[in-house]
């Protein structure tokens, strides 16, 4: 009866790369709990049909949702219009309920469900921020409905004690009920990867979330306005999710999002969890690094982390207190050495054209980067500054002092300038991302 979709959402570039990795994961969570519910329920991950063409792709959908009544659909920004054309397909084929969620739609609801113009009433419900509680809710409540025949408006007093819930009511009217409560991170189920087929394409990498929440308030990141309250799952869960993840026998690497030492006691023991289980799989780790010491880095290496991502943004203090990402570069280089002492290899951010950003502090950034102790084993990737909506860049646009001139979310993947500053127009923040790719891609010379 049920069924989850989540779209391609890989870049073509990405494709059977480190880059391939399992979907989203609020959407495994779900089917997860569905699951534990006694609730039947299917995924279809289009990441995992990645050689059909867009005609193979529609009929795969048309005869996936068939016996399907209700289907959840997860996107991103820039996939948003991939969502919106498979629930035109689901519209036009059969009378499903059509429910989404995911960060894009938690923070656009009312634009979404109000311009029936854009969206042609395709959307039923939209489950707002974290929605381990609300979607099972909203999934029973339409299962008696569905069972009994009942028109939806006997169902209204249900649908607006559900926590987390945007919709268009039978006349009209916009309801959006109370937010939803803080999930606890070591209550849900482990995410139901072994739900995702095996029969065409099957992940290597894993993802695993080990917090929610960001005690951080960098303006390009829409993260902390998501999960208002940080939070850490216990060490005993992520190794249950681990040795999950071993037993099904096709994953040969994990990644652990996000900043894993945002906690420093965490940190330790999360290191020291790999030592005392023998846990040999590779993994990689999100984490800041301006506050890496020698002794954390020499854990990392004995824990048998294998790369280590991080955010640098960049070298001009201006530019970076501007948009509310508190470090020191020199710190940054200083947790960068430490890693590099023990062979640990970094992939490291940096972000083109936030307010603040002039000519003078990009190069002060390409000449900061130089300066890093990188090898042939070490990556670089630069994007473009980006106001995902959710950030404050997007909900505080004009205290930055940007000017957003494109809207269509297609483009909204760090790739495209989106936005422009009195001190850069669009064509010189174009030419200078000309420049930055040029960094990127020539890091084994510097």
């Amino acid at each position: 009866m049920i069924l989850l979709i989540n779209p391609r959402t890989s870049k073509p570039s990405e494709i059977r790369t480190e880059y391939f990795r399992e979907p989203n994961l609020g959407l495994l969570y779900l089917t997860a709990i569905l699951e534990s519910n006694d609730i039947s329920v299917d995924i279809l991950d289009l990441e995992q049909y990645i050689d059909l063409n867009e005609i193979e792709l529609e009929n795969l959908i048309k005869e996936r949702i068939v016996g399907h009544q209700i289907i959840g659909i997860t996107s991103l920004t820039n996939t948003f219009h991939l969502a919106l054309k498979i629930a035109r397909i689901i519209k036009i084929n059969q009378d499903s309920y059509v429910l989404f969620g995911g960060p894009h739609v938690s923070f656009m609801y009312k634009e979404i469900l109000e311009h029936a113009k854009i969206t042609e009433k395709l959307i039923d419900f939209i489950c707002i921020g974290e929605a381990e509680k609300s979607f099972l809710e909203l999934v029973k409540t339409l299962i008696v409905q569905i069972s009994k025949n009942n028109d939806i408006s006997n169902y209204e007093h249900q649908l607006q004690s559900i926590r987390g819930l945007a919709y268009i009511n039978p006349k009209g009217k916009l309801i959006v009920t109370e937010p939803v409560d803080t999930i606890n991170l070591n209550n849900i189920p482990l995410p139901a990867r072994y739900k995702l087929s095996q029969e065409n394409y099957y992940y290597s990498v894993a993802n695993v979330i080990v917090n929610r929440g960001c005690p951080n308030q960098c303006s390009f990141c829409s993260r902390q306005n998501l999960f208002k309250k940080t939070r850490i799952r216990s060490i005993n869960s992520i190794l249950e999710e681990i040795r999950d993840i071993q037993s099904l026998q096709t994953y040969t690497q994990i990644n652990f999002y996000d900043n894993i030492n945002i906690n420093r006691t965490f940190f330790k023991d999360f290191c020291e969890m790999f030592i005392e289980n023998k846990i040999t799989i590779p993994w990689g780790c999100e984490i800041r690094v301006d506050t890496l010491s020698s002794e954390e880095a020499s854990l990392l290496k004995k824990a048998g982390c294998q790369l280590v991502a991080t955010g640098i943004e960049s070298a001009n203090e201006t530019v970076l207190k501007r948009n509310f990402k508190f470090q020191d570069p020199g710190l940054v280089k200083t947790g960068i050495e430490n890693l590099k002492k023990y062979g640990i290899p970094i992939q490291a951010y940096f972000v083109l054209g936030l307010p603040g950003e002039t000519l003078q502090s990009f190069e002060q950034t390409i000449e900061y980067i130089k300066s890093l102790p990188f090898d042939e084993r070490d990556e670089i990737n630069y994007f473009v500054a980006t106001p995902y909506p959710g950030s404050r860049l997007w909900d505080e646009r004009e205290r930055f002092k940007i000017n957003i001139f494109e809207y269509d979310f297609t483009k909204y993947d760090c790739n495209h300038i989106i936005f422009e500053t009195k001190e850069l127009k669009k064509e010189k923040l174009e030419k200078l991302y000309v420049s930055a790719k040029e960094i990127e891609n020539s890091l084994t010379s510097l």
